[in-house]
């Protein structure tokens, strides 16, 4: 099998660990592929006449899947359904703590969620081989979480993270990618990123989702998972900044006062290929650095909630 013979296919689950049937309509243009199978080593030890080892048994089992994508919009106007059918990052981040996004006319905008019984989760087909032969793993029950970095004059990069229910390798040839989109992703620049009004000189940005992911576990269920579970978030927000003086933007004066206010930023400039990112951040710990001869901020924020009466508001992602 050829590493770059992977076919990775997603869908987002009616009924939790309920393989949805996938076709290739579900396809990912993804890279990076590591999936990673996980089973407890339960070892038999009984006392024999020899010091020969007798053969161990394989436990709970589950599944790691790690991938990267770009990050683009929808290509077309996002008010229908139809046009949300093919768009990945609508599939992935329903995975990750968001809403399935509210549409209108124009945009599409994804909310986070908090209540247990409203997240959702994921199926993945994950195929190794080639047109004649290969291997399916299928994972289902996944929930995860990603990192997106984004650096001027380059497209964004997502990186995501998903555990999942493990099921039985099979023997299937390498589908096609009937459902991808041709849709080419924006490079990041004019991207009108702000931190508090100020519109900084920078280089880099990352958010972080930071989804805890845990594994719940049950006598009742194959291989003793019975589910993973989003059981906390503690986003980030990591960016560089050429240093100014407090009275130009007070970075030292915010981190001190324990304020928190707004971010945004705006990853491409065409209609149906933009994304606005937008949300509220607390300063964990600036720090001087330099880049090629500049002082610059290193800087490490908290996404959090605009005030601690409110909820779910931490961060916003709209596609239009």
């Amino acid at each position: 099998m050829l590493t770059r013979q992977t076919v990775v296919w997603c869908a987002r689950e009616t009924t939790y660990g309920t393989d949805p049937a996938m076709t290739s309509t579900n396809a990912l243009l993804a890279w990076d592929v590591d999936l990673k199978l996980n089973g407890e080593t339960l070892l038999r030890q009984p006392l024999r006449d020899t010091l020969s080892p007798i053969a161990h048994i394989v436990g709970m089992k589950d599944v790691e899947l790690t991938f990267k994508t770009e990050w683009k919009g929808v290509g077309a106007a996002p008010g229908t359904a139809a046009n949300i059918a093919t768009f990945e990052l609508d599939r992935l981040l329903s995975g990750c703590s968001f809403n399935t996004g509210t549409l209108n006319s124009t945009s599409i905008t994804y909310a986070l969620l908090s209540n247990d019984s409203s997240l959702n989760s994921l199926s993945f087909y994950v195929h190794f081989g080639d047109s004649n032969s290969g291997n399916r793993h299928k994972v289902v029950g996944s929930r995860g979480s990603f990192k997106l970095t984004m650096e001027a004059g380059k497209f964004g990069v997502a990186e995501w993270s998903f555990k999942g229910l493990y099921n039985s390798v099979i023997a299937a040839t390498l589908p096609g990618l009937a459902g991808i989109s041709s849709l080419q992703p924006p490079v990041i620049y004019n991207a009108s990123f702000q931190i508090g009004g100020f519109s900084p000189v920078c280089s880099k940005a990352e958010i972080d989702m930071g989804v805890d992911v845990t594994r719940r576990e049950s006598l009742n269920t194959v291989a003793g998972v019975h589910s993973f579970r989003q059981t906390a978030r503690n986003p980030k927000l990591n960016f560089n900044a050429d240093a100014v003086v407090e009275s130009s933007n007070p970075f030292w004066g915010d981190w001190e006062g324990n304020v928190v206010d707004t971010f945004g930023i705006t990853i491409g400039t065409n209609a149906n290929n933009r994304c606005d990112i937008s949300g509220y951040f607390e300063y964990v710990q600036p720090a001087y650095g330099d880049a090629d001869g500049v002082r610059i901020y290193d800087c490490e924020a908290a996404i959090k909630s605009s005030a601690p009466s409110t909820g779910n508001d931490e961060l916003t992602i709209k596609f239009w």
